[in-house]
């Protein structure tokens, strides 16, 4: 019976420590993206912060998360002077470096807005095409939507221009990041509502592969938490707050 309980202990400590290691302190990366990491009063919030704040907190983690630009960000994560990085897509450069969950952190939709109760409906861009887009200048989307010919597009410099644009109806449609767009219309007071997706493009909480078996263990523990979390309704009411 004893040595039944050493062996089961020593199993648990096993699968367990490559975690709880790291209780301590994680640092963790990304760059500036409203409504997903956003710098605030010299606070960082956002809907991914928030959801990888949770994920640590649940695990006994201390969540030291940074915003850096894009670039430094990568290099950070790939020599592991930073743990993890979030709101990251997958690439095959990048799984050489990285160890990808298997659930996702979130989808990045690249959707056709328009004002809420306009009664615009589409099934594809064919059906759209007597609209008049809005859309940020130099931006590339998606390249259904991008290598699309003949759709009447009216320029803007940010995506809070697209949304006044919509209000002021000197266009019908704004196209862009889904939630960034719903999070900019809740903050000017301007209800949105999805037309049409036209690109789903899946986010990741990455970890990276310098800190070895650790970083496997983490990528496999956010699968198991992530899960829960939107078995609980968390992930919808840390969107809500954001974006309605």
């Amino acid at each position: 019976m004893v040595k039944k309980l050493f062996v089961t202990w020593v199993l648990f400590i096993a699968v367990w420590a490559p975690v709880n290691s790291f209780a301590e302190k994680l640092v963790i990366v990304t760059s500036e993206w409203p409504p997903f990491a956003i710098t605030e009063n010299g606070q960082i919030t956002g809907i991914h912060t928030e959801i990888v704040r949770e994920f640590c907190k649940r695990n006994g983690i201390e969540a030291d998360i940074r915003i850096v630009p894009w670039k430094r960000a990568l290099e950070e994560v790939k020599e592991g002077t930073a743990a993890g990085i979030f709101s990251a897509k997958k690439t095959e450069e990048r799984t050489q470096f990285l160890f990808y969950p298997s659930e996702i952190l979130d989808v990045e939709n690249v959707a056709i807005m328009a004002l809420k109760g306009k009664g615009i409906k589409a099934a594809g861009l064919d059906d759209l095409k007597d609209k008049t887009f809005g859309v940020v200048r130099g931006y590339v989307y998606c390249a259904e939507f991008d290598n699309y010919t003949g759709l009447k597009k009216d320029e803007s410099t940010d995506e809070e221009m697209l949304v006044k644009k919509l209000a002021n109806q000197r266009t019908e449609l704004a196209v862009g990041d889904e939630k960034a767009l719903l999070f900019i219309g809740k903050k000017l007071g301007i209800q949105l509502e999805t037309v049409l997706i036209v690109n789903e493009v899946p986010n990741y909480l990455a970890f990276s592969k310098a800190l070895g078996e650790k970083g496997k263990a983490l990528a496999e523990k956010f699968d198991q938490t992530i899960r829960q979390m939107r078995q609980e309704g968390v992930i919808t009411k840390i969107n809500d707050k954001y974006l309605k």
